[in-house]
């Protein structure tokens, strides 16, 4: 593998984790608002 090919892995790998981060946060905050509104 060349430098090039590992710097895209990386970014992919980062951009991958901020989604998955921001998906777990919304699962972990929305059951909260749904027991307030029973």
């Amino acid at each position: 593998m060349n430098q090039k090919t590992i710097q895209k892995y990386i970014r992919e790998q980062e951009s991958e984790d901020r989604l998955s981060d921001s998906i777990s946060k919304r699962e972990y905050i929305d059951p909260f608002k749904q027991s307030k509104q029973k």
